[in-house]
């Protein structure tokens, strides 16, 4: 079994092409493998429109050639045109949070080519980033409810996701030749994984040969935040998706992102969302 976190409606198994539109959103979402040991998908004709799949914890095997697995770990965007090969499998005990959008559209190749995109990319290395999450969760979240115009803001959403796509591209490229950007993406990485858990950032820096204040110096530099803020957002937008896709409790919620006291999980909440949990449900319902 594998938990779905808001998959909208998809009328068309094989994709919709739309060129009446610059960009639309067919449909977009989010699992997480919880018990079934392994998840494929094998689409050997692809499909008429475009694939965007996001791996924000775990890995997964890509068959780019029919016989040989790329492994792509975490912090990696797989990019799928219409009618290629699709084939790529996850496993359970990897623990993959994957997200996917398919999208289509007549100005979807000059966007590509206006954020670096080449015609040939099919996948890019952007490290882990929490407004990667939080925007397919604004996706989803505008697929799911409906409200007035609802389309023109999932492909807004969409393409300010590209344009992160192609910062992060640049960003990355400037700093290739420093060993510590890859240190720092497997820390985002393992903040990802363990977010729900107390995290000493200060053991977790002297366990993998950084000082503190190296290691923190470093973080912000490349996530524009502190180690523990960018936990906090990690929690804070999975506290969002539950208290928008769930019927949890508060205190449950609490509990699931990493916090055993409801009170000041609430007020934290509340201080950096500026509505209560409550009212940030109610609002959305």
């Amino acid at each position: 079994m594998y938990i779905d976190y808001g998959d909208s409606i998809e009328n068309h198994p094989k994709g919709n092409m739309n060129k009446s539109k610059s960009v639309l959103v067919n449909s977009c979402g989010t699992y997480r493998l919880i018990s079934k040991p392994m998840l494929q998908t094998c689409r050997p004709e692809g499909r008429c429109d475009y694939q965007i799949i996001y791996i924000a914890s775990g890995k997964g095997y890509f068959y780019f050639d029919p016989n040989t697995p790329t492994v792509l770990e975490a912090g990696h965007f797989i990019l799928y045109r219409p009618y290629t090969y699709q084939n790529y499998i996850y496993y359970g005990e990897d623990h993959p949070s994957i997200y996917w959008i398919h999208f289509t559209g007549a100005d979807i190749d000059h966007l590509f080519n206006t954020y670096g995109i080449s015609p040939v990319e099919n996948m890019i290395s952007t490290g882990v980033h929490p407004h990667f999450e939080e925007t397919f969760l604004e996706i989803i979240l505008e697929l799911q409810l409906q409200r007035p115009f609802s389309e023109d803001r999932a492909a807004f959403l969409f393409m300010q996701l590209i344009l992160m796509i192609g910062r992060h591209k640049i960003d990355r490229g400037q700093h290739f030749e420093n060993a510590h950007v890859t240190e720092i993406d497997l820390s985002q990485a393992y903040f990802h994984k363990h977010y729900q858990e107390n995290i000493n950032v200060e053991e977790y820096a002297r366990n993998n040969g950084m000082s503190l204040s190296f290691f923190f110096r470093k973080f912000k530099a490349q996530t524009g935040l502190s180690p523990l803020q960018y936990i906090l957002e990690i929690r804070l937008a999975n506290a969002q998706r539950l208290l928008t896709t769930t019927d949890y409790s508060i205190n449950e919620i609490a509990r699931i992102v990493g916090y055993e006291n409801a009170l000041y999980f609430s007020r934290l909440f509340h201080k950096h969302i500026g509505q209560s949990p409550r009212e940030y449900r109610e609002s959305y319902q």
